[in-house]
């Protein structure tokens, strides 16, 4: 999927992306973040600015909390 890199990425963005993300490659949520920090973030969490970042991690926990 193309990703614009310009504006921030919201908490609801990243939720839905990753739930897609786990459906179709990934198996685990430990893999999840990985996979997002070196395909979504091109390796560099700061790439796409603080907002976004923190919106990736808040989202990220919400995934957590879900698959428990």
């Amino acid at each position: 999927m193309r990703i614009h890199k310009s504006g921030n990425k919201s908490v609801e963005f990243f939720t839905s992306y990753m739930q897609l993300v786990l459906q179709t490659n990934i198996t685990t949520v430990e893999n999840l973040e990985e996979y997002m920090t070196q395909h979504f973030f091109q390796s560099d969490l700061s790439s796409l600015g603080p907002i976004t970042l923190a919106n990736f991690k808040q989202a990220l926990q919400i995934i957590l909390r879900n698959e428990e």
